[in-house]
């Protein structure tokens, strides 16, 4: 009778592990088999593959630090360059601009040193900037100078900055928060060795046809790991191969007396 052979998984390194459940996982979906029959199997095999895979991820910088550095550089260019053009009009010896910019420059004074802060302080402080450049106080001067428009584009940089942060830290919790590595190894054997149980009675019981494609694939992959465990811990230290005997079709596997619909 066809049938999933047993083999040391303890000796599969955190790699090896990984990248064999994730296969036998797409090798099962592309199977020509009733999946509900083993659902729930399949369900928390897959569930302890992701716990397992956030558990050995290891990332030495957060994906969205880029994002973040080029995000905090736009804003505050926008920021220098509508500064710099308030301090311009200021410097006119006399006009409306510059009447304009000298109500504009406790605005300047008050946000110049936004970028000293800390990248969540900054948005803070640039949300405050943004707010009082449209508050009664300063509007009139920043729609005078048509710097109403630059203040929209600081507040679109602004929102992505906010973005980029919230995003990482939704990243770290992440990153946080998955298992140990030795808890979620066990956690994914467990979870592999019972579907193994599962598939293997449900071919006892109800024949082995759907799947001997499948079990051919996974004792060939099962054998490939006892040759690499022999080279890398001895000889005979993967044990012997199966060389498919376990994945021949037994046709009386299944039949009516046997042990019918049980499973």
């Amino acid at each position: 009778m066809a049938k999933i052979q047993s083999f040391a998984k303890s000796k599969l390194k955190v790699n090896e592990l990984l990248a064999f459940c994730q296969a036998v996982y797409n090798q099962i979906l592309t199977a020509n088999a009733d999946m509900t029959k083993f659902q729930p199997q399949l369900d928390k095999f897959k569930e302890a593959i992701a716990d397992f895979d956030a558990s050995s991820m290891k990332i030495s910088k957060s994906l969205w630090t880029d994002a973040m550095k080029s995000t905090n550089k736009v804003r505050n260019q926008i920021r220098s360059s509508a500064f710099s053009l308030i301090r311009g009009y200021n410097a006119e010896p006399d006009g409306d601009n510059k009447r304009a910019a000298v109500f504009l420059m406790p605005m300047v004074d008050r946000y110049v040193g936004i970028y000293n802060h800390s990248f969540d302080d900054q948005t803070g402080y640039y949300y405050n900037l943004i707010e009082t450049s449209r508050s009664d106080e300063f509007k009139t001067y920043v729609e005078q100078l048509k710097l109403d428009a630059l203040f929209t584009k600081l507040q679109t940089a602004n929102n992505e900055c906010a973005h980029c942060s919230s995003n990482r830290s939704v990243e770290s919790g992440k990153r946080n928060m998955p298992l140990r590595t030795s808890v979620s190894r066990k956690n994914l054997i467990v979870a592999y060795d019972n579907l193994v149980f599962r598939l293997n009675s449900l071919a006892e019981a109800n024949g082995d046809s759907d799947f001997i494609i499948l079990f051919s694939w996974w004792n060939e992959e099962i054998d490939k790991f006892r040759v690499t465990f022999s080279n890398r811990y001895g000889k005979g230290k993967g044990g012997k191969t199966a060389g498919g005997d376990m994945s021949k079709h037994d046709p009386k596997t299944g039949l009516p007396y046997e042990r019918p619909g049980i499973l």
